[in-house]
C-alpha cells in the first residue's frame, strides 16, 4: 500500500511541476508584458488551465501525503504552512488582477497591476523555490524563517518590478510617444 501511494504521490508531483512549468511561462510573459509590450490573448487561457492544474495536483499531494505520514505528521510541517499562505497570497493576487488591475491598467492607471503583478511573480518563484525545498521539510526550518523568505521574495519582486517601471516611464518619456499598452 505505502508503494503505491509514493507512486500516486511522484505521479502527483509530476502533474504539479507540468502545470507549474506552464503556468509559471506565461506568468513571466504576462509580467515582461507589463514593461515591453506583446500581450498574448492565448496565454491568458493556459495560466487559467495551469491554475485548475495546479490546485488540483496541490489537493492530491497534501491528501497522498496525509496518507502517506498521518494527519498530525503531516500537518505538522512548517513548510507546508508556509506554502499554503503562500499560494492563498497568490491566489488573492491573482483575482486582483483578473478582478481590478486589468480595468485599472485600461484607464491608463498601472500602479495596481505593478504591484499585483510583483506580489504575484513573487508568489510563483518562493512557492518554486518551497517546492524543491525538501531538506527544509518538518522542522528542519521554522515557519517564522519560511515565512522570512518569502517577505524577501516579495520585497525584491517589488524592487525589480518599481527599477522596470522607471525604465519604462524613461523609454516612453525619451521616445515622446505614448505608451502602447495604456491606450
Amino acid at each position: 500500500m505505502v508503494l503505491t501511494i509514493k507512486t500516486l504521490l511522484s505521479f502527483a508531483v509530476l502533474w504539479h511541476l507540468f502545470a507549474f512549468a506552464a503556468g509559471g511561462v506565461y506568468v513571466f510573459h504576462a509580467y515582461r508584458v507589463l514593461f515591453w509590450g506583446g500581450h498574448n490573448p492565448s496565454g491568458v487561457k493556459v495560466i487559467r488551465s495551469a491554475d485548475w492544474q495546479l490546485w488540483l495536483s496541490g489537493f492530491m499531494i497534501i491528501g497522498l501525503g496525509i496518507a502517506l505520514y498521518g494527519f498530525d505528521r503531516y500537518t505538522a510541517n512548517p513548510k507546508l504552512w508556509a506554502k499554503i499562505i503562500v499560494i492563498t497570497i497568490w491566489l488573492i493576487s491573482t483575482q486582483a488582477i483578473r478582478r481590478y488591475a486589468v480595468a485599472q491598467m485600461r484607464t491608463g492607471y498601472r500602479t495596481p497591476m505593478l504591484l499585483a503583478s510583483a506580489v504575484n511573480i513573487a508568489c510563483w518563484i518562493y512557492g518554486a523555490f518551497l517546492g524543491v525545498a525538501k531538506p527544509l521539510e518538518f522542522g528542519a526550518v521554522s515557519f517564522t524563517m519560511l515565512m522570512a523568505g518569502f517577505d524577501i521574495a516579495i520585497a525584491l519582486c517589488l524592487i525589480v518590478t518599481i527599477m522596470l517601471e522607471n525604465r519604462h516611464l524613461r523609454m516612453a518619456a525619451t521616445l515622446n510617444t505614448p505608451d502602447h499598452d495604456n491606450k
